[in-house]
């Protein structure tokens, strides 16, 4: 009869302590940020690589307009208005410097141009090089 006034589990506690608690709370919190670092890591590379897969073709775009005044030894510069906001462009446009007569005349050289264009988007950069020979005149 004594059984039947004891309340069931009446001489146990049972739950989880403090210690278990913190402990779980620990490992929850450092798998949080990893993912929100994974996440934030993620949303870089999406811009760097948006970036990187668009200033070649602006650079293309660029060099194509500014091809018809190779004469002049300048450093145009831009931007690609409303289309591409926030993306500029630079360009220097010098003479071949060093040639060796043996291989290319020294009339053909003055004709020789070094175009060197550059995207620029904040902190991003994309530089293309080429040469363009302008013709005889």
């Amino acid at each position: 009869m004594t059984s039947a006034c004891k309340p069931w589990n009446a001489g146990t506690v049972e739950g989880f302590t403090l210690l278990e608690i913190m402990v779980s709370l620990s490992i929850v919190a450092i798998v949080f940020v990893s993912l929100f670092k994974m996440q934030s890591s993620s949303i870089l590379l999406a811009g760097y690589g948006k970036f990187h897969s668009t200033a070649p073709f602006l650079a293309r775009q660029t060099l194509t307009q500014i091809e018809g005044d190779l004469d002049d030894d300048a450093s145009p510069s831009g931007d690609f208005g409303d289309g591409f906001p926030g993306y500029q462009w630079e360009a220097r446009i010098t003479d071949y410097q060093t040639y060796d007569s043996a291989i290319i005349p020294e009339s053909a050289a003055k004709r020789l141009k070094r175009v060197e264009i550059e995207i620029l988007r904040g902190e991003n950069r994309f530089t293309l090089n080429t040469w363009r020979y302008l013709g005889n005149e």
